[in-house]
């Protein structure tokens, strides 16, 4: 059986992790075809290099040598352009493979809003080790950094890279930070906080047009305000990678379309973390994303698995501040909320009409976080 996985991130190697329990190495072969230079790493923790505090070496989960004793053929700095299914092969600009099973984990690529002047240089999007160190490299040579983006990588990037530049500037289309995750006076709090650390906002906005001749100079927003700046980094979320499969009969959508067995439309192909949708949803998350992988992956191998689905959840550090985001965060359907409050800390608690909590918003520190979510997530 030749299992064959396109992407080395955390859908695709937790795929192979699992087929590798279950193969035969004298019939069997597991190959994974990446178009990055590095094997596995820890990609949330890829915002710190934008900082110089860390590379790509002090996050990888594992080498090459890792691969190789686990008996993975790996692939590096190849790119898969077509997929063939009447002919179960896929072609590289490199090499053609035959596969018996075959997952798509080809991630996903950097939104890039139609931005008028976006195709000069010095302007940068985030998503692999080759793009971190470009960017840091830029940063070290600028005093001044516009993010077009205040989501979690465009907040993250802007502490990041005040650590390096002198001056930052966040462009938000939203009213205020963290629109997905937080409620207004949450988004607010986080925002004075990383003013006190230095950051500058500019909230209801609309970036129009990027000045300058060769390279970016300002950006413009709609109502006419300039911002003088030498590198801008565009953080305004992903697209599923699925261009590879155009004509090939995989049904897509938002992404590569799988049911709950990580199965496409089109029999012994697999698909999984930010390439694949599943339930009319791309997860972009590293945790659902490890859980998509090992259940493409045991099922690849012939186990029966099913992936149940996920409560959007974010526990993290923003610029330094706790932050807890998860399950429900509307008032609808009988469910009300609570708020907790003072100069630091902020606790929005989301019940049910039963009292149950069913979602949370926790910026700071709660005495009762790691209880509330546990609460949620049962």
């Amino acid at each position: 059986m030749d299992y064959l996985i396109i992407g080395s991130g955390v859908a695709g190697v937790s795929a192979a992790k699992e087929i590798v329990k279950k193969f035969d190495k004298k019939k069997d072969s597991v190959t994974i075809i990446s178009n990055e230079s590095e094997p596995f790493y820890y990609r949330p923790r890829l915002i710190q290099y934008l900082s110089g505090e860390i590379n790509v070496r002090d996050i990888l989960i594992n080498d090459r040598d890792w691969f190789a004793k686990n008996g993975i053929n790996l692939k590096l700095e190849e790119e898969v352009v077509r997929v063939v299914t009447t002919e179960n092969k896929v072609v590289s600009n490199k090499n053609e493979y035959h596969y018996d099973r075959l997952l798509l984990a080809n991630g996903a690529k950097p939104f890039r809003p139609p931005i008028t002047g976006a195709e000069k240089d010095k302007i940068f999007t985030l998503r692999n080790s080759q793009d971190a160190e470009i960017i840091y490299q830029q940063a070290r040579k600028s005093n001044t950094a516009v993010v077009i983006g205040g989501g979690l990588l465009g907040l993250e990037s802007a502490f990041n890279l005040k650590k390096v530049v002198l001056k930052v500037y966040v462009v938000e289309l939203a009213e205020h930070l963290l629109a997905r995750q937080l409620d207004p006076q949450g988004g607010t709090i986080l925002k004075k906080k990383m003013e006190r650390m230095g950051c500058n906002f500019f909230l209801a906005s609309l970036t129009s047009k990027l000045h300058g001749d060769e390279k970016v100079e300002a950006v413009e927003l709609k109502d006419g305000t300039i911002i003088e700046t030498d590198m801008v980094l565009i953080s305004a979320g992903i697209r599923s990678n699925t261009e590879l499969v155009e004509g090939t009969g995989i049904a897509t959508d938002k992404g590569i379309i799988v049911n709950e067995k990580m199965e496409t439309n089109i029999e012994n192909i697999y698909a999984a973390g930010d390439a694949a949708e599943f339930e009319g949803k791309v997860c972009g998350i590293w945790a659902p994303s490890m859980e998509q992988g090992k259940t493409a992956g045991k099922n690849m191998a012939g186990a029966a698995a099913r992936f149940p689905g996920f409560v959007p959840s974010y526990t993290l550090k923003v610029a330094g501040n706790d932050v807890t985001s998860l399950g429900i965060l509307e008032e609808e359907n009988g469910i009300t909320s609570e708020v907790k409050i003072d100069d630091e800390n902020y606790c929005r608690i989301f019940k049910n009409k039963e009292r149950k909590p069913v979602g949370a918003i926790i910026i700071g520190q709660h005495e009762e976080k790691d209880d509330i979510i546990k609460e949620i997530k049962s």
